[in-house]
């Protein structure tokens, strides 16, 4: 199970993040928190449909 995050960065940009190793840069804080969501449904989405 993906357990992502977001990070604020020093020159106003952020990162989403992932246990998994997965990541992104974004311009802003809230792109990054939509990405970090969507990585993290997507991964409980895949894990549903193999159980």
């Amino acid at each position: 199970m993906c357990y992502a995050d977001t990070t604020a960065n020093d020159d106003g940009t952020a990162t989403a993040f992932c246990c998994c190793g997965w990541s992104e840069d974004h311009a802003i804080p809230d792109t990054a928190d939509t990405a970090a969501e969507r990585h993290q449904n997507a991964g409980d989405a895949v894990e549903s449909v193999a159980a």
